[in-house]
């Protein structure tokens, strides 16, 4: 590295589930925060790079304000390289949150669990990806080689990730031909997807720096095992105590209402928490990923299960599984929070541990089959008034015209040409 200046990604998450940034230069020393323009239209921006149709799109200026700093070194020759990542909210010129910051509105979800239930989230995230350019062609599902092989990328990717002070937890081989997951010790849920984004995109510099192809694309391929994003969760009262287990440790009634209310408004979640046009691909037998809206004890193919597997005193903990990275995480979590938040408010009854092995003989009353199109999961959030509601209006109405552009290129594309522009895009 030639000398202490370097480029400076002013970064946010946007409706698409793209990272999207402004690149400022930093002088050497420099230590003062920045913002950036920004323009209002840019959340119609598909995650195909296409802009959504509207009225005026030139029309308007908000702008990107620094939250935090992460310098990234990428120390192995001869591709040595340092830059800086810092995340950003995104405001009006009065200083008021912008409708369609979806940081913002993760705040204000965490504001609502907080203040009004007193509870706390902690979030661990799993991020499964691929390296699409691999040589390997056969399956060997969590080996050692696997990791081997692709050692070299993922020991650079890992140290630089752990340099940031992330959080990481573990970079391991997963089930698919070169597929891989980061996960992420458990933190606030700010921070957690604060995280997961700046990993996004050190991730890709990292690959792009080494002449990699990575993607985090829900599938790469109609055939393969597609990549999802997993939410680990466990509710705290206000001083941090867990407070996921009840008596005889069973579910607590708070931590029942909170999963009822997830369960109760799925359908309209997804299209939120895996809201591409291929997302609802991995939502189909033999796939493990949910097929229903049901909790279930050690159930991998359940839409929240309830694991004995983890760190510290907690007896167990939750695992929300149907999201992926074609998602903003601030707009998973801010829509799984709310939808929480309602089935405390209303005090729903905890659910009923059915494994999906059950449920695909016999479905019985409250539940039944996820959303398995995008139309099918924007309709159901359509039907769906109160999560609606939880949202601002234009960040709603920008939301809509931003998928539905992108279900009207991704229609248009066939076979494999289809899969291959997603693995681009993410």
């Amino acid at each position: 590295m030639k000398s202490s200046a370097h480029f400076k990604h002013l970064l946010i998450s946007d409706l698409s589930g793209v990272e999207r940034a402004k690149t400022i230069w930093c002088e050497n020393g420099e230590v003062n925060s920045h913002s950036a323009g920004w323009i209002p239209s840019n959340a119609l921006i598909t995650c195909f790079g296409d802009l959504a149709p509207s009225e005026m799109p030139e029309v308007g200026d908000v702008k990107l304000v620094e939250i935090n700093e992460n310098l990234v070194t990428l120390n192995q020759p001869p591709h040595a390289s340092a830059a800086k990542f810092s995340i950003c909210a995104i405001e009006n010129l009065d200083q008021t949150p912008w409708h369609s910051c979806l940081r913002s509105q993760l705040e204000k979800a965490i504001k609502r669990l907080e203040e009004t239930f007193g509870i706390q989230l902690r979030v661990g995230l799993e991020q499964e990806f691929y390296l699409i350019d691999s040589i390997r062609n056969h399956l060997n599902a969590y080996s050692l080689q696997s990791f081997f092989e692709e050692e070299d990328f993922l020991e650079i990717l890992g140290t630089s990730l752990n340099n940031a002070g992330l959080g990481l937890k573990s970079l391991h081989a997963e089930n698919g031909v070169a597929q891989y997951e980061l996960t992420f010790k458990p933190d606030n849920p700010l921070k957690a997807c604060d995280h997961l984004i700046l990993a996004k995109s050190i991730s890709r510099w990292s690959a792009i720096k080494m002449g990699r192809r990575i993607s985090f694309s829900p599938l790469i391929s109609k055939e393969k095992v597609g990549s999802g994003l997993h939410v680990h969760f466990s509710l705290c009262d206000k001083d941090g105590t867990n407070i996921n287990a009840g008596e005889n440790k069973q579910l607590s009634p708070k931590a029942g209402s909170f999963i009822s209310g997830i369960l109760k408004h799925l359908n309209a979640l997804t299209a939120f928490s895996s809201p591409s046009f291929i997302s609802g691909l991995r939502y189909q037998p033999p796939r493990w990923t949910a097929y229903f809206n049901n909790f279930a004890v050690q159930d991998r193919k359940a839409a929240v299960r309830q694991t004995y597997l983890g760190e510290g005193t907690e007896p167990f903990h939750f695992e929300f599984r149907t999201a992926d990275a074609a998602a903003s995480p601030y707009l998973v979590l801010s829509a799984f929070i709310h939808a929480g938040c309602n089935g405390l408010e209303k005090k729903l009854n905890p659910p009923k541990s059915l494994t999906t092995h059950q449920l695909l003989k016999e479905l019985p009353e409250g539940i039944g089959r996820l959303p398995k199109t995008l139309k099918e999961s924007l309709n159901a959030l359509i039907q769906d008034e109160i999560l609606m509601k939880c949202f601002p209006e234009e960040l709603i109405q920008q939301y809509f015209e931003n998928k539905n552009h992108e279900l009207t290129i991704a229609e248009k594309l066939e076979g494999n040409e289809l899969f291959e522009r997603y693995s681009q895009s993410y």
